[in-house]
């Protein structure tokens, strides 16, 4: 069974878990931003890049999932996180297989989703992550819907 944390360490963000997230942006903005940067990059190009890297980066959010399942104690939905864990990726994948513009809004959509059902979750089953990680996921998926949303109207 998994104990609770509820001690000073899980409420701490740490350093390791929150620069690489914020790394992980770089490409969003890179490509959001490069009509501007002079990259020589086909607005068209620059969609698809993001579309991508979006699928890619969505799918690791819903892996966290699994993760988490595996380590869930009795009580907790552990088929609900097994299965959802796996939507992101198809939500992605399904991104790269239509017209760039409509694949932004499908990710921007499945990382709101899963922001919500994260939240959901870090309310109803505490025990499952440490209160920093939901943060995180608040401080990337912000960036990330801020850098589709720019995509969407530089862009497109």
């Amino acid at each position: 069974m998994m104990k609770p944390m509820n001690t000073s360490y899980s409420m701490r963000m740490p350093k390791a878990a929150l620069l690489p997230g914020l790394l992980g942006l770089i490409p969003f903005y890179v490509l959001a931003l490069s009509s501007f940067a002079s990259l020589g990059l086909p607005p068209v190009i620059a969609l698809l890049g993001m579309v991508t890297y979006g699928a890619v980066i969505l799918s690791f959010v819903g892996a966290i999932w699994w993760g988490v399942a595996i380590h869930a104690p009795t009580g907790t939905p552990r088929t609900g996180l097994f299965v959802w864990s796996v939507v992101p990726a198809l939500i992605g994948w399904f991104a790269t297989l239509t017209a760039p513009d409509l694949g932004v809004l499908m990710l921007a959509a499945g990382f709101l989703i899963q922001w919500v059902l994260d939240a959901f979750l870090s309310k109803k089953h505490p025990s499952l992550f440490p209160p920093w990680v939901f943060m995180l996921r608040s401080i990337l998926t912000a960036g990330v819907l801020s850098a589709l949303s720019l995509s969407w109207w530089l862009l497109v």
